[in-house]
């Protein structure tokens, strides 16, 4: 599979690659919540409708992902193309939010590499 957004991708220095791609993808936690954005405000959870409590996606302050890529940024900074599972609050459904995030919020799994 190609990750999202690389099928145009050409190295503009080949010796140095600017994209760095993972075979196999290495197992990470995301740090969520310095990756997405925050609640614009507080929300009581007993003043949502059920089908929301229940059929929003969950989204915790740290959750397991996938490592696809390292792409090198014109500042120097590493940024990570990782793919996180998630899934409604009921577990019913689910889906693959890919994303590129700073690498201060990606680590490996403990006890995986």
């Amino acid at each position: 599979m190609t990750e999202p957004g690389l099928d145009d991708w050409t190295e503009p220095f080949p010796e140095v690659p600017t994209l760095h791609r993972l075979q196999p993808p290495a197992a990470v936690l995301v740090e969520t919540s310095h990756v997405l954005p925050g609640p614009s405000g507080f929300t009581r959870a007993d003043g949502l409708p059920l089908r929301v409590r229940a059929g929003g996606i969950k989204i915790e302050a740290t959750m397991p992902a996938a490592l696809h890529a390292w792409l090198r940024v014109a500042d120097g900074r590493w940024l990570a193309q990782v793919c996180v599972p998630a899934r409604t609050a009921n577990g019913r459904s689910g889906l693959e939010l890919w994303l590129w995030v700073e690498a201060s919020c990606v680590s490996p799994r403990s006890g995986e590499s």
